[in-house]
């Protein structure tokens, strides 16, 4: 896998599914902390290989047809929150496994609302 973070500010992983985020966080052996969500946004708040991860996507169009995210969400409070390569490797091997495909690692660079770059690092297609 490529570099997690060029620019310094963490690891994302995006993809597309339907399944619900707390069934995916299950199917990829987290530990489910958390489930809510608001206007715009649901997220899971899970454990997974020694990390808090974070598992989200808009709703207000069907789960299939947006990106969901994959994000460490601990971590120093200013610093990267970069996965670590054995968990990084462990989750891209659990999307795979799950037949979610492409699989995109990079960053998310927030822009305006709920709106974002995405800066590529590895697609990663079974």
């Amino acid at each position: 896998m490529g570099s997690p973070s060029d620019t310094g500010r963490g690891t994302d992983v995006w993809f597309r599914t339907s399944l619900p985020l707390d069934q995916l966080a299950v199917e990829l052996g987290a530990d489910v902390r958390d489930v809510d969500g608001e206007d715009y946004w649901e997220w899971v708040i899970a454990d997974f290989h020694g990390i808090e991860i974070d598992l989200c996507r808009t709703h207000t169009v069907p789960a299939g047809e947006t990106d969901t995210r994959i994000f460490r969400l601990d971590g120093p409070p200013d610093g990267p929150r970069i996965f670590p390569p054995g968990p990084l490797a462990v989750l891209v091997a659990g999307l795979t496994r799950l037949k979610i495909d492409p699989v995109y690692v990079g960053e998310l660079i927030p822009r305006r609302g709920n709106e974002f770059d995405r800066i590529v690092h590895e697609r990663i297609s079974g």
